[in-house]
């Protein structure tokens, strides 16, 4: 046998345009005009480390990855990593690589230790492009250590998979040990209020997770209690990602962020320290294919890095998009349930559907409507884990539905795969910092872009050409609403807001006449599915719309969070290698660039970020002036005033009462469950108070009490146990505990049983809540008493039930205007005008509790 003499290398080819025209195995005739472009631009500026590529929807962006990482493999000798997020998207982007583009890849998608040898051997040798995941990247043993080429698809939404490296999250469900271990060790600094919380079941709203954080000098304080615990749980490997996890951040567990809510303990960073990450660094260059090119330094945040220079999609691309959806609004005439109920039977006139939900609760919920519906008994359901190696079957199955959770970019339906997609829920905050940064600071706007890009990649699923087509369902109350307000719609592309507002005119609904809307709704997908005259029209009219009365707006913010992210990449870097002093000057250069209401709420973020740094540093009176700048702008954190200075930067009228600012959290709370889609949940609350309060019988009186009690922003509870008090209201460490006597008759009088039942109410409740102070109150429909009562009248309060009746309408009228103004988490001009406004009608809870205690059973003797 004769020798193999290796051949020498030679210079393939100027660009990845002409190598593609050498790929003689493809079976794509030629590039679209966009991805020539977009190519064009990327070799006129190669030489940059970091290079953003923004290719839309249906853009063909894998195809432009695949022929960089090749080219620069050919021409370079490079070793090239084109990443996904998910295994499924490995094996989409495997296939399409060598059925369709003629590209030799080698997907890794098992563990490590099953790699083959020749596909090892094969990439060292740059001999292929690696397609894998993020998470076989950000590994603590990567395979993909010296990778000379780093290609991130779908990098925009990339955040949770680069930031989980660095990320311990404690689930109560699977980790109920170690979680109920770090709560002991928190709980003395958790508010009372928060720790009620804990005890509360679940709305079965993923997104209505309460979530708070430990302030950093507590963190500081107990971080070695807190490696104590966790070193003693997470002793080795069989706890899998926990234990790397824990071993990424336990030498800097005081420049995370400790979050907690009822379900889980989140210890992370603010921003993912890539610059410390060897594999991820030594890159000669990386390349992220987005969507969009992360508006506001949204891609530098994600990514850790100062500065990513982006290449804008080709021209024309901001207002044509690709294939057309038909979207409508069901929850403009119903009910979520109902509108879940009519968008599953019209499944049964597609045959295959694909849902995407932001959550696996989510497609639970799902699931059990699809269970209970007749139409649709002989589908078959398909989960992430049922085409993860290929979508094959289910676009060979005729009858089939396909349930995603936090799914929104990559899995592609082409043509008749699938041509029907339901929304359910806002694919909203993905972990607990993006809520907390939502629900706390009131930095929604940070998370806009966001939110915008998921909804965008989500309608695009099933059009990936330009004649696809598809029927879009939208359901859920903050979706529905999201989409409805303008200033949200105008920030997409002039194509999808067409669409949107044409499915908003299909949707309204005149004379309440819901049977009628539906039978319309119905007759159009019809003319939508044979595209006949009647669609031909309707296609007509949302270009009429993109072309002359669509376009789109960019938020006024971005430029300002554009140039204050290097800085805020900076801190992260500097605090990750206790270089203090550099993360106070990055801090300050941060918050030089982060000016008015708009961004109110992420300025008073970054005031506390950088007094934590100064509290690092040692210098805590300057720690303490950065934490009363961040608590004048951010009132709903109480535990920023126990930070901040006795004397404050601004005026008194700045300085909020804690216990205030967790009843008008309490109240949005509760108005976010409402949901501002229609008033039909509200009605129902405030109609079930009223009618309650005008009943005699106990059954009714009591529960409606208890709602009263919530609405007005207290943590409200009731129990029918033997022996039980009735309801109980409280807030902080003061409360107060009713004894209903209302099914009384005429004449009736107040015995001295039930006056030493209401006596023994607070001792009964101590036991549940050793902290708080309890004032019991008569609540009866009379106002004479049992002459053997009188001896022990005293300690008691007392209020009539008409009187307690009239200041309960009155409250709700108050509190209906203030659900009239909510416009969703986040609104730190709403929260100032709740507050004032129940401060100015008494419904602030000193005010309350001084209504319900202000008159003594005693009183009553003459």
């Amino acid at each position: 046998m004769a020798f193999k003499i290796p051949g020498v290398t030679v210079y393939a080819s100027q660009s990845p345009e002409t190598l593609f025209r050498d790929l003689k195995n493809r079976k794509v005739e030629g590039l679209l005009s966009q991805q020539a472009d977009i190519l064009r631009a990327y070799m006129t500026h190669k030489e940059h480390k970091d290079i953003a590529l923004e290719l839309p929807t249906g853009s063909g962006k894998t195809l432009v990855g695949l022929l960089i990482a090749e080219w620069r493999r050919r021409n370079f000798q490079e070793r090239c990593v084109y990443l996904c997020p998910t295994r499924q998207l490995v094996h989409q982007v495997v296939a399409q690589a060598h059925e369709k583009y003629g590209i030799k890849v080698t997907g890794f998608v098992k563990s490590q230790k099953d790699y083959s040898q020749m596909d090892i051997s094969r990439f060292i040798a740059g001999e292929t492009v690696a397609i894998t995941t993020y998470n076989s990247l950000f590994n603590v043993n990567t395979f993909f250590n010296d990778a000379h080429t780093l290609i991130f698809d779908d990098a925009h939404s990339a955040e949770n998979y680069v930031s989980s490296f660095w990320s311990l999250d404690i689930k109560r469900s699977e980790h109920s040990e170690m979680f109920n271990s770090l709560l002991g060790i928190i709980d003395k600094y958790i508010p009372e209020y928060d720790r009620s919380l804990y005890e509360e079941e679940n709305d079965g709203q993923p997104d209505s997770l309460f979530v708070n954080k430990l302030p950093t000098p507590i963190l500081v304080e107990i971080s070695r209690d807190i490696l104590a615990i966790l070193d003693s749980q997470i002793k080795d490997k069989s706890l899998g990602d926990v234990y790397y996890k824990w071993i990424n951040i336990r030498k800097n567990i005081i420049a995370c962020q400790l979050y907690y809510s009822m379900y889980s303990i989140l210890i992370r960073p603010i921003i993912p320290p890539t610059n410390t990450f060897l594999p991820f660094i030594k890159a000669k260059q990386r390349i992220y294919m987005s969507a969009t090119l992360g508006e506001g330094g949204d891609l530098e945040r994600i990514f850790g890095q100062e500065d990513i220079y982006k290449i804008e999609a080709p021209e024309g691309w901001d207002k044509q998009g690709i294939g057309r959806r038909f979207i409508v609004f069901p929850m403009n005439f119903t009910t979520t349930n109902q509108a879940l109920t009519l968008s599953i039977q019209w499944i049964k006139k597609f045959g295959r559907a694909l849902i995407l939900t932001p959550s696996s609760s989510g497609n639970e919920v799902v699931k059990r409507y699809i269970n209970n519906a007749e139409e649709i008994k002989n589908f078959r359901i398909f989960e992430a884990r049922d085409i993860e190696k290929s979508k094959t079957e289910f676009v060979e199955t005729d009858n089939a539905i396909a349930i995603l959770a936090n799914r929104y970019d990559g899995i592609d339906f082409i043509g008749d795969e699938c041509r029907y997609l339901i929304l359910y829920g806002l694919p909203e905050s993905t972990n607990l910092q993006e809520r907390f940064f939502i629900s706390r600071f009131g930095a929604a706007i940070l998370f806009s872009n966001r939110i915008k890009t998921r909804i965008t990649q989500a309608i695009g699923r099933c059009t990936r050409s330009s004649t696809d087509y598809t029927f879009v369902v939208i359901i859920g109350s903050k979706i529905h609403e999201f989409l409805y307000k303008k200033e949200n719609r105008e920030c997409f592309p002039p194509e999808a807001q067409a669409e949107i507002r044409f499915g908003m005119a299909q949707s309204a609904i005149e004379d309440n006449n819901q049977t009628e809307i539906v039978g319309e709704i119905e007759e159009n997908i019809d003319h939508f599915i044979s595209h006949d005259e009647q669609w031909e029209l309707a296609e007509n009219a949302i270009i009429n719309l993109r072309d002359n009365e669509c376009h789109q707006s960019i938020l006024s913010s971005n430029n300002q969070l554009a140039e204050s992210v290097r800085y805020e990449v900076r801190y992260q870097t500097c605090l990750w290698n206790s270089d203090y002093q550099g993360a106070i000057t990055a801090g300050k250069d941060a918050l030089s660039n982060l000016s008015g209401d708009e961004l109110r709420g992420y300025r008073a973020l970054w005031f506390y970020l950088l007094g934590n740094a100064y509290f690092m540093s040692g210098k805590k009176n300057a720690a303490k002036q950065s934490y009363d700048a961040a608590a004048c702008a951010a009132e709903r954190l109480p535990w920023l005033r126990s930070l901040s200075s006795s004397s404050p930067m601004e005026s008194p009228t700045t300085i909020c009462d804690p216990l205030l600012s967790h009843q008008i959290e309490a109240v949005e709370f509760l108005f976010e469950r409402f949901g501002k889609t229609n008033s039909t949940k509200i009605r129902k609350f405030l109609s079930d108070i009223r009618t309650g309060l005008e009943a005699k019988e106990a059954a009714q009186f009591e529960p409606a009490q208890e709602k009263l009690g919530q609405l007005l922003g207290f943590t409200a509870e009731n129990s029918t146990q033997q022996g039980a008090p009735d309801p109980w209201w409280f807030i902080g460490q003061t409360g107060v505990v009713f004894e209903d006597y209302t099914d009384t008759k005429d004449n009736a009088v107040i015995p001295k049983n039930k006056v030493l039942q209401a006596k023994a109410h607070p001792d009964y409740l101590h036991q549940k809540y050793p902290n708080i102070k309890f004032q019991p109150i008569f609540c009866a429909r009379t106002k004479t008493v049992d002459s053997a009562a009188i001896p022990h009248l005293d300690s008691l309060s007392f209020v009539y039930v008409d009187d307690f009746y009239q200041w309960a309408k009155d409250a709700m009228v108050v509190m209906r205007q203030l659900w009239d103004m909510f416009s969703g988490v986040g609104d730190l001009t709403w929260r100032e005008k709740a507050m004032s406004t129940m401060t100015e009608h008494k419904l602030d809870y000193k005010s309350v509790i001084q209504f319900l205690t202000e008159k003594s059973l005693s009183s009553l003797i003459k």
